[in-house]
């Protein structure tokens, strides 16, 4: 019997218990409730009220559980940030090295750059050093 079924089955059990419970509590109102009635009605509020305890320690047990997912959740979410942090510092890093050998690669292919005054490629390479020394003093 699939999960559906189960539950309409219960559903269904638990209206007609409701219904002679509406019929038992009338008839006790009026005073004309028979022996048999009277062990019936006791019968289906014992049966309502494990149900509702039921219910009660199903729902606990689903927050409990809730609550171990969320903690898992935030976890998680804080490892993405982390990761992502890390990918964006190994990108600017790369970025940088690719930087530094370009000019590396450039000074050593064109030696006549460092023979005239302050040639540009040195200057953007001084630059570069002064941020990276910059950037590295404030953290």
């Amino acid at each position: 019997m699939s999960r559906r079924q189960r539950a309409a089955d219960r559903a269904l059990a638990r209206d007609r218990r409701r219904e002679i419970l509406a019929v038992l509590l009338s008839r006790a109102e009026r005073a004309v409730l028979l022996p048999d009635e009277a062990r019936l009605l006791r019968a289906t509020v014992e049966t309502e009220i494990a149900d509702g305890d039921r219910a009660r320690r199903s729902a606990a047990g689903q927050t409990a559980a809730v609550r171990r997912l969320h903690t898992r959740v935030v976890a998680a979410e804080a490892a993405i940030v982390e990761a992502e942090q890390r990918a964006e510092t190994a990108e600017q890093a790369l970025d940088d090295r690719t930087y530094r050998n370009g000019l590396a690669e450039e000074l050593l292919n064109r030696p006549e750059l460092l023979t005239v005054e302050r040639p540009a490629a040195l200057d953007r390479l001084l630059d570069h050093l002064a941020d990276r020394l910059d950037t590295g003093t404030q953290q």
